[in-house]
């Protein structure tokens, strides 16, 4: 799966060739390999959105890519935004329940949100720092939070507010944090983007 935060240019690079296969140690060029299965994207307030990602497929190692935009997490059906709601809820101290009343969400869905993210809060938390000193070498210190989920939300906001530093806003905020973590946050296993680059 390759995350997307701008599912039109990304459309334009595969189109064109431009797309580079993210399997490790490939390199090869994607090329357009139909779409994947129709999902859609709940927005909240009752309204939801369909989409229909793109395949790419590798010209080198063969293996395919759903070119998965950065709306929602993947294999989430809810608005990244929705999640973001809960998550800083859930860190100033409220208890799921009144986080799932706050998102409109039912209080199951929302305690597994939580569950996966605190699971995964330490290594999005090391990922995102690694990203922010990356991005902005002079970047303040991190004040440590009461709480792991705390200190995750506080460092991926710092990697978020580091790239558009330095590249300019290309999303909206949580969409720009799905794409920086690697859609780690609510990932079954968490896998770095930025530690071992340095």
């Amino acid at each position: 799966m390759l995350l997307t935060h701008d599912p039109a240019t990304t459309a334009d690079r595969l189109a064109s060739g431009t797309l580079v296969c993210p399997s490790s140690h490939c390199g090869g060029q994607l090329g357009p390999w139909g779409h994947a299965r129709p999902r859609v994207v709940r927005l909240g307030a009752g309204r939801d959105e369909a989409h229909t990602p793109r395949r790419a497929r590798c010209r080198s190692c063969r293996r395919t890519q759903v070119l998965f935009p950065t709306r929602s997490y993947p294999r989430r059906a809810d608005a990244v935004e929705t999640v973001g709601a809960a998550l800083l809820g859930a860190a100033s101290g409220l208890g799921h329940r009144r986080v799932a009343k706050l998102v409109g969400r039912p209080a199951t869905t929302v305690r597994g949100w939580l569950r996966r993210a605190r699971t995964n809060a330490d290594a999005v938390r090391s990922d995102a720092t690694v990203a922010t000193c990356l991005l902005d070498p002079m970047a303040a210190p991190f004040d440590p939070r009461p709480s792991p989920l705390g200190d995750m939300l506080d460092a991926v906001g710092r990697a978020t507010q580091a790239w558009v530093l330095r590249l300019g806003p290309v999303a909206a905020p949580w969409q720009l944090a799905v794409a920086l973590t690697n859609a780690a946050i609510l990932a079954p296993v968490p896998r770095p983007r930025w530690l071992g680059s340095t």
